[in-house]
């Protein structure tokens, strides 16, 4: 699992052009809702066995963060 692998998933999961995502870019400013952040968590779970809560994602989390909080579950 890479984080370009994530950042797909991401882009495919909320219908986001994956040319805007940017590991800088926030949740709440690329428009990201709880929704479609949940859907990212499942197919993340169902991929790679990564169990996050997503309560545990801040709206104003990075993509950067969230890919660090993927791999360091998928570490532990």
């Amino acid at each position: 699992m890479t984080n370009e692998d994530i950042m797909t998933l991401i882009a495919q999961e909320t219908g986001i052009a994956p040319e805007k995502l940017h590991p800088e870019a926030t949740l709440t400013t690329l428009d990201i809702s709880s929704i479609d952040l949940v859907s990212v968590l499942f197919e993340i779970e169902d991929r790679y066995g990564v169990e996050i809560q997503p309560e545990d994602i801040p709206p104003d989390s990075t993509l950067q963060q969230l890919i660090d909080r993927i791999a360091a579950s998928a570490k532990a």
